[in-house]
């Protein structure tokens, strides 16, 4: 039987962990581990109570917390995870969540369940809870051309099948050991909203992403409606009311996979991120976002990006 390492982080919102932690010992096929990374102080006192839940519940020596020197954010948490699951504890897959992505009962057995194609990352459907089970998040399926992705936001308009080709993803997602020995884990300079690059990588490597509609996970959605617009089979998204160091990473990320993907086509690039600045502008006018602080994040993530520097925030 397959090893399987659930992997999550914990930062400084315990209920949202214990949440977390909850849902996973609820599972109708138990993970073999529980790797937790704590971007909290190492005397933090919820790390108890995750003990106890987990002596409850676990066979002994199946949790695992990893302290982190310093916040790592959820990409970079994944990736200690993943390579401490793949590289001491010798998984087969890697579930990967955050601690606000909540499984229900059956998710992981539902994900083992799905008869996909060898390579192929199996992907949780995200729901928000408090909206009748609709899409947490946009989910990028493929058009009708090739190498062009569409945006669904409702769950009403999905393709009418059990296993949906997609884009990728890395929280909620079960990675095979087979990706790990690919291309490594995601790098812990990503922090945070670098899940594209990582996707990106494997499809590179011969991976594809296929999410599994059966297995469903709990994660709210965005507090505000997301802003998109739609430029030449391109989606651009800017999501309302986020912290500034969140805007700065994800904007950050987006213009370094533009640099993996074309590193000397600078002409492109420019216009890219030229096209990029002009719909975030316009979106943080929108939703009353346009501040200097915005302006100045925004300008400085794109710079560092397309330079390949991947600064923190």
């Amino acid at each position: 039987m397959s090893v399987i390492c659930a992997i999550f982080p914990h930062s400084n919102n315990p209920e949202r962990t214990l949440t977390c932690l909850n849902r996973l010992l609820q599972q109708s096929r138990l993970p073999d581990n529980v790797v937790i990374i704590n971007n909290d102080a190492a005397d933090t006192p919820v790390l108890n109570e995750i003990r106890h839940l987990a002596e409850r519940a676990l066979p002994p020596d199946s949790l695992h917390i990893l302290q982190a020197e310093t916040n790592l954010g959820n990409v970079g948490s994944c990736a200690r995870g993943m390579d401490f699951a793949f590289d001491t504890l010798k998984a087969d897959y890697a579930w990967v969540l955050d601690d606000n992505t909540w499984a229900r009962p059956d998710t992981l057995q539902q994900l083992l369940a799905a008869d996909t194609p060898e390579h192929t990352v199996r992907i949780c459907l995200s729901l928000d809870p408090a909206k009748s089970g609709e899409l947490s998040h946009p989910l990028s399926i493929p058009a009708d051309k090739p190498g062009v992705w569409k945006p669904i936001t409702h769950r009403e308009n999905l393709p009418d099948t059990s296993l949906i080709p997609c884009r990728g993803g890395v929280f909620g997602a079960l990675f095979p050991r087979a990706a790990w020995l690919a291309i490594g884990a995601p790098g812990e300079d990503l922090h945070s909203q670098g899940a594209d690059e990582y996707s990106w990588k494997l499809q590179q490597a011969g991976f594809t992403f296929a999410t599994v509609v059966s297995a469903e996970l709990e994660l709210p959605a965005a507090r505000k409606p997301l802003i998109h617009y739609r430029l030449a089979n391109r989606s651009f998204f800017y999501e309302p009311g986020i912290t500034p160091e969140r805007q700065y990473y994800k904007m950050r990320n987006w213009a370094w996979l533009q640099r993996l993907r074309a590193p000397r086509n600078y002409p492109a690039r420019l216009i890219h991120c030229g096209v990029y600045i002009v719909m975030a502008l316009n979106a943080m006018l929108y939703s009353n976002e346009l501040t200097p602080r915005r302006v100045y994040t925004l300008f400085r993530a794109l710079h560092n990006g397309f330079y390949g520097k991947l600064r923190p925030y």
